[in-house]
């Protein structure tokens, strides 16, 4: 059966055995319920198996000789066995019955006896420990809920969960069975399946016998034997046999079952040797010794001299099975049973110490009123009053001192944990850091060995970083990969691992991978270091010294190390990376400055390449004209030519002719000279070849990139040129005349090719300054503290980049001048540009 079927087959069992559970608390406490009128025999007996010992008899009986101790033999000369399995149904109150009664020392007598309302039996007694077997019964099954609502996939909760849910039904059916509805044949199905669920559960914790690992249906053939012993139990009348042996069966196969799983327990123990699992057997065994010895001792004890004693009660104490036993599967850790008993046995010892005190001290109080004949009443209250006052500090001390005496190791951890965390704040070392995580360890735990683990730096390889202790070099040569199985349950459980955790582990091959690292290393636990999702390190953490196990408080340090160490080791790989960081710093800077001077310049570039992309098509049509006009002389020269020719031959006058041709190149020579002008423009405003400062005349570079833009200005924008006296101006002309043709392109965009563009030039005391306006609608004033910013436009998706204005910024910033817009809503742009006569980095070196 594959592992996900029989998760489902568990999961249907486990509900069946839960609603058996829940229906009998509920069937109890209907009981607790039941009318004051109905009748009932006039005693109430305690009952071992078949055996009834009255326990209290009805006032109106009390003269008939019946006494407490008597056995109930029979009634009506019908076995009392057999009348309490019939119920109360057929008692008559006008009709007395004969009870058979036998006495401590054999006598048997007879008396007559009508049933009674049963509200006699109802006393604040037996209503209380009815109640209170129906809380243990609750217990039991909240216990084992809880074990296997924790644990769905391992089979010693789900043991747990059947064995509490047949002692929940036992627990809230024995204490009036024959009141409770369907109660004898609920306590006949049940009581053997109380042994077949305790020899389940103990065969498979805390340590599963190999015996059971290689024949698992072994613990199937305790169920089907009391499944046969119920069957039997409920058809005795059927087939003949004595009422009450099939019981009497069941307890002695529920007993035999029992003993013989501490038994194997024992020897399970032995054979493990020391450990986690021997210390699993020890709770176990201890457990139920506490819990279950009582019971049995009572059981046997009312078996053998038919005590009155209600050993029913006894079963109060057994709560403390399954707690035990529930927390150490849930937790995966052992309950401290025997810390909790000593701690509490101090506690009890010290209050009643105090209260023995206290009591001294109000007695003398008292003989000292009567002995001194004192009347006052003064004199009693001011002594009780300093008595109070004396009592809280002296129950102080007591209480200190206990806490002092059963915690110290608990002190010494919050205090290692304090000096831990004060010390690995300043911690900027892994190996300073590993180190204090296995001082703490081997001083303050007493380890007698531990090692710390770290990931490598690809993340892929835990490693041993630091030791302390006896270690072999295979030990600390050990490596765990990113794809072992203990890896991902370290990172995805998030929790310490120990050996015993695989034990349910149902892929072999996985089970044993994981149980190889705790054997080669030698270790009791695996405690991962994480930090966020991350796994950082792992604390592999051995035996102690004096050989108690690693409990609850042990574990706790472990888990606060390692979460301070993975801050701490954070910490100290963030300052690593600084420091790196610092080392590469300036050639980093440097780097990335080149960078953007690259992506800058390829920005200006790319600009400049788009705009001249603009000025395409019209200079296209300019250079089309005077090359088509060269290319039609050129075919009249060539007829002019053979004219020439002709006459010469001829000996006719060639004059003409001559005048011609000498028209003829005059006018294609204009013509290529207006095509080397236009291309001289186009070069000289590209400037590919002069990337160097120049003395410019800017008057020249403003005319040239106005050439450029005439074929579009031609058809209906005109341009005015109010230019004053410059004087020669040290730049870069190229980068300028880009900023000059972004200008007067965004101008003619503004206006739709349609208006008047205005450009100034004047001399200032610092320079020049340039002003172009333009006559279209202008810049609103939301948008004209954006309009230099990277990739803005105002312009439609696709016709604009944004990089016009903010690059011309960049220029003019870096020839050490500025730029900025005035404009005024349908009133036009003027863009202002202030220049120095020279660059201000190129005075200061002049300067210097």
């Amino acid at each position: 059966m594959n592992p996900s079927s029989t998760l489902r087959v568990r999961r249907a069992i486990a509900g069946l055995f839960l609603a058996w559970a829940l229906a009998a608390i509920a069937l109890s406490l209907g009981a607790l319920r039941a009318p004051g009128d109905r009748l009932y025999h006039p005693f109430t007996h305690t009952r071992i198996a078949t055996t009834s010992v009255i326990a209290e008899v009805a006032p109106s009986a009390q003269s008939s000789g019946a006494e407490r101790g008597d056995v109930i033999v029979a009634m009506n000369g019908q076995p009392y066995y057999q009348v309490l399995r019939e119920g109360t149904g057929n008692l008559d109150p006008a009709r007395p019955n004969v009870y058979l009664l036998e006495k401590p020392d054999g006598r048997r007598i007879e008396v007559a006896l009508a049933p009674e309302p049963i509200a006699w039996t109802q006393t604040p007694t037996v209503t209380a420990l009815h109640a209170l077997m129906v809380l243990a019964a609750a217990l039991y099954l909240v216990t084992g809920g809880a074990a296997w609502w924790l644990k769905p996939d391992r089979s010693d909760a789900w043991a747990l969960l059947l064995f509490c849910c047949t002692m929940t039904v036992q627990l809230a059916t024995y204490p009036q069975t024959n009141l409770i509805p369907l109660g004898w044949p609920r306590m006949l199905l049940n009581a053997p399946l109380i042994g077949a669920t305790t020899f389940h559960l103990f065969t498979t914790y805390p340590i599963e016998p190999s015996w059971v690992v290689r024949h698992r249906r072994v613990q199937l053939l305790p169920y089907a034997a009391a499944l046969a012993l119920a069957a039997f139990s409920l058809s005795e009348r059927a087939i003949g046999a004595p009422l009450g042996v099939g019981l009497t069966a069941s307890y002695l196969f529920t007993q035999v079952l029992s003993v013989a799983s501490l038994v194997i327990v024992g020897v399970e123990r032995r054979r493990h040797g020391d450990g986690p699992l021997r210390d699993r057997a020890n709770l176990m065994f201890g457990a139920a010794l506490v819990s279950f010895a009582p019971i049995m001792l009572f059981y046997v004890t009312e078996w053998l001299i038919h005590t009155t004693f209600p050993y029913r009660a006894a079963l109060l104490w057994s709560f403390l099975f399954p707690v035990a036993i529930g927390y150490g599967i849930a937790r995966g850790q052992l309950f401290e049973v025997r810390s909790i008993a000593k701690s509490s046995a101090a506690y009890g010892a010290a209050t009643l110490a105090i209260t023995g005190v206290f009591a001294f001290l109000i007695t003398f109080a008292d003989a000292a009123v009567s002995q001194l004949h004192i009347s006052f009443r003064w004199f009693q209250v001011t002594f009780l009053f300093v008595a109070i006052l004396a009592f809280n500090p002296l129950r102080n001390r007591l209480q200190n001192l206990v806490d002092r005496f059963f915690d110290r190791d608990r002190e010494t951890y919050r205090v290692a944990v304090r000096e831990i965390s004060e010390a690995m704040v300043s911690m900027l070392s892994l190996p300073e850091i590993a180190d204090r995580i296995l001082l703490a360890l081997t001083d303050t735990m007493g380890v007698e060995r531990a090692m710390v683990m770290m990931v490598d730096d690809e993340g892929k390889v835990l490693r041993s970083a630091a030791s302390r202790g006896e270690w072999e070099e295979d030990d600390l040569a050990l490596e765990i990969r990113s794809d072992h199985p203990i890896w991902k349950h370290l990172w995805m459980r998030r929790e310490d691992l120990s050996r015993v955790d695989f034990d349910e582990e149902p892929d072999v091959e996985y089970r044993e991978a994981c149980r190889d690292v705790f054997d080669t290393l030698e270790v009791e636990l695996l405690v991962p270091i994480l930090y966020g999702v991350d796994l950082l390190g792992v604390i592999a953490v051995g035996r102690k010294i004096s050989g108690d196990r690693l409990v609850g408080d042990d574990r706790t340090l472990l888990r606060t190390l390692a979460n301070q160490s993975s801050i701490a080791i954070e910490n100290a790989k963030a300052f690593d990376e600084i420091a790196k960081l610092n080392e590469t710093l300036e050639a980093r800077v440097d780097e990335r400055t080149a960078e953007l001077q690259d992506t800058q310049a390829q920005l200006v570039q790319a600009e400049k390449m788009k705009s001249l992309g603009q000025l395409v098509a019209g200079v296209a049509h300019e250079l089309n004209n005077p090359i088509g006009f060269v290319h039609a002389n050129l075919q009249l020269l060539d007829e002019y030519i053979r004219k020439l020719v002709d006459a010469q031959r001829s000996g006719a006058d060639t004059e003409r002719a001559r005048e011609a041709i000498t028209k003829l190149l005059a006018r294609s020579r204009e013509g290529t000279e207006r095509v080397k002008k236009i291309v001289q423009d186009l070069r000289t405003f590209s400037r590919m070849d002069h990337a160097e400062l120049q003395d410019v005349n800017l008057h020249e570079e403003i005319d040239r990139t106005l050439a450029l833009m005439e074929p579009r200005f031609k058809n209906g924008i005109t341009v005015l040129r109010d230019y004053g006296d410059l004087p020669r101006v040290r730049c870069y002309a190229g980068q300028l005349n880009q900023v000059f043709l972004n200008l007067l392109i965004n101008a003619a965009d503004a206006m739709r090719d349609q208006g008047r563009i205005t450009i100034r030039t004047r001399r200032t005391p610092m320079g020049v300054r340039l002003s172009f306006a333009d006559e279209g609608p202008g810049i609103p004033e939301s948008v004209r503290s954006r309009i230099f910013d990277p990739f803005f436009t105002t312009k439609p998706v696709g016709e604009g980049t944004g990089l016009g204005l903010s690059l011309s910024h960049g220029i003019i910033e870096r020839h050490g001048g500025s730029i900025h817009a005035e404009s005024e809503p349908g009133r036009g742009a003027t863009f202002v540009i202030d220049l120095p006569l020279v660059p201000i980095g190129d005075a200061r070196a002049a300067a210097s």
